[in-house]
């Protein structure tokens, strides 16, 4: 039936079967309570230096003395065996300090007889022609001849040779 007269239908056998209207307080705002932060905490002050701390500077700069003499005369690396050190704990030491090692001698650069390497070269170049004349590419005689580019620009210079980027159409040798 008709919705609104049922509801007034039941709103009055409510009241007359002893029913009372009960009116309920509306919403009302209530900001949040204000944030608490926790105290700060008490900083610890720093103990007192004691005596160790005057030994321990003592015996770091004998020991940065001590590296100081060696370096003189000995690279880092031998320092560190002897000392039983990192070396980069000795090279801390030098830069705090301001010295430097001894630089390790050189190895002197082995003395080239020119005629052995014309010798060689040209037994390359020999073998250069020929793999340029079977069509094989300049990577490939690199490789087969276990040298590097840069050699082979050299040797190519020297005798004149021309052996073009690009590989020649037909292969007569076998590879």
């Amino acid at each position: 039936m008709n919705p609104s007269i049922d509801l007034e239908a039941a709103t009055a056998a409510f009241f007359a079967s002893g029913g009372q209207l009960v009116v309920l307080e509306g919403f009302t705002y209530r900001p949040l309570p204000e944030r608490k932060h926790p105290k700060p905490k008490h900083k610890r002050t720093k103990p007192t230096e004691h005596k160790a701390v005057g030994q321990h500077k003592s015996r770091a700069r004998a020991r940065a003395e001590k590296v100081a003499e060696l370096a003189k005369t000995m690279t880092c690396g031998e320092v560190a065996k002897l000392l039983g050190e990192t070396k980069s704990a000795l090279w801390g030491v030098a830069a705090r300090e301001g010295f430097k090692f001894a630089s390790p001698p050189r190895q002197p650069k082995p003395v080239k007889d020119p005629v052995a390497q014309e010798k060689a070269d040209r037994a390359l170049a020999d073998q250069i022609i020929a793999l340029r004349d079977c069509g094989i590419s300049r990577c490939r005689a690199t490789a087969k001849l276990g040298i590097g580019n840069r050699k082979l620009e050299r040797i190519l210079a020297a005798f004149g040779i021309n052996f073009p980027l690009q590989r020649h159409g037909g292969s007569a040798c076998q590879e």
